[in-house]
């Protein structure tokens, strides 16, 4: 069976950078990267998905996406984020430019390509979603040679974490968000829920860095980790690492840790006011779009594994 080719689109943020390590150390190094706005601008976003390649010792060639949502004004999460969107984790001495600033181009032609050969390439996306649904725009065709869309974002339940309805990369573009719900490709959504339920508290995660050597790599990745907790902290969580990004990256590389998950229409909504964002989940069906999978259990120790390989990861450089 062919080796799918895998897209990887990313705002760049703390657990981003996470995602793209988890995937790497466990052998699924993505073909292309595109970026996106979000957690900071898109071009901080490819400057810090850079870096994180760098740190890894891999070259991937990174393409600049969308820097504004399709119809409303850009929200970013530096104050989750911190103003360089790493919480401030060393970079490295030198990284790669950026490999063009044609991401939605880059996507279509990738997705183009494999319908013709009769294949499908999949894509893992872990901000806004406004890179795919401007492609979806342009050749609505390409849904053809799509093959598993992850995303994480949305929720099912209704609650927010940056609205009281609407998880934050729907908020950033509820329009773009809608076209990609409703496009009919085979969707696996790991939504704001089980990011909060799914995790690796401190005490652990200290433990499992402290056994590992000292190097650049250890002092980046660590960096991304402490960050992450210190600010759920701050916000009054006890202390634990949040997987959130890489929960969809882990279920990327292992769909059958899976344990439990929903079948359901969904849509966006997009009118003004206070549910503007938020994703109506209809496991009935009545909403007449196609059903798409939403999780909400995974078995976490198999997260654990992932990211202990993650952690111990010694990049070739």
């Amino acid at each position: 069976m062919t080796k799918r080719t895998f897209i990887f689109d990313s705002d760049g943020g703390v657990d981003d950078a996470q995602a793209l390590i988890l995937l790497v150390a466990n052998g699924k190094v993505p073909d292309l990267i595109t970026t996106v706005f979000g957690n900071v601008g898109r071009d901080q976003a490819t400057t810090n998905l850079l870096a994180t390649c760098a740190q890894l010792g891999v070259s991937i060639p990174v393409h600049r996406g969308a820097d504004r949502p399709l119809t409303q004004p850009v929200i970013d999460a530096k104050y989750v984020h911190g103003d360089d969107g790493l919480g401030g984790a060393p970079r490295p001495v030198s990284q790669e430019t950026h490999a063009s600033d044609d991401g939605i181009g880059i996507l279509i032609r990738t997705f183009n390509a494999a319908k013709a050969k009769g294949e499908k390439a999949d894509i893992l996306m872990i901000g806004p979603l406004t890179n795919l649904a401007l492609a979806l725009r342009l050749d609505p065709s390409i849904v053809d040679g799509i093959g598993t869309l992850t995303i994480m974002g949305g929720n099912v339940y209704g609650r927010g974490n940056t609205t009281p309805a609407a998880e934050f990369n729907i908020y950033a573009d509820p329009e773009g968000a809608h076209v990609v719900l409703t496009a009919g490709i085979e969707t696996v959504v790991i939504p704001w829920e089980p990011c909060l339920t799914h995790f690796m508290v401190g005490e652990k995660l200290d433990a499992l860095f402290a056994g590992i050597p000292a190097s650049p790599f250890k002092t980046f990745n660590e960096a991304l980790q402490k960050h992450a907790r210190e600010n759920g902290i701050r916000r009054g969580l006890p202390d634990r690492f949040l997987y959130v990004d890489p929960l969809a990256a882990a279920v990327v590389l292992d769909p059958s840790m899976v344990t439990k998950s929903i079948e359901a229409s969904s849509s966006v909504a997009l009118a003004p006011g206070i549910t503007r964002g938020m994703t109506l989940v209809d496991p009935s069906g009545r909403l007449g779009t196609p059903k798409i999978t939403f999780v909400e259990e995974v078995d976490v120790a198999k997260v654990d594994a992932l990211y202990a390989v993650s952690a111990a990861y010694s990049p070739k450089h």
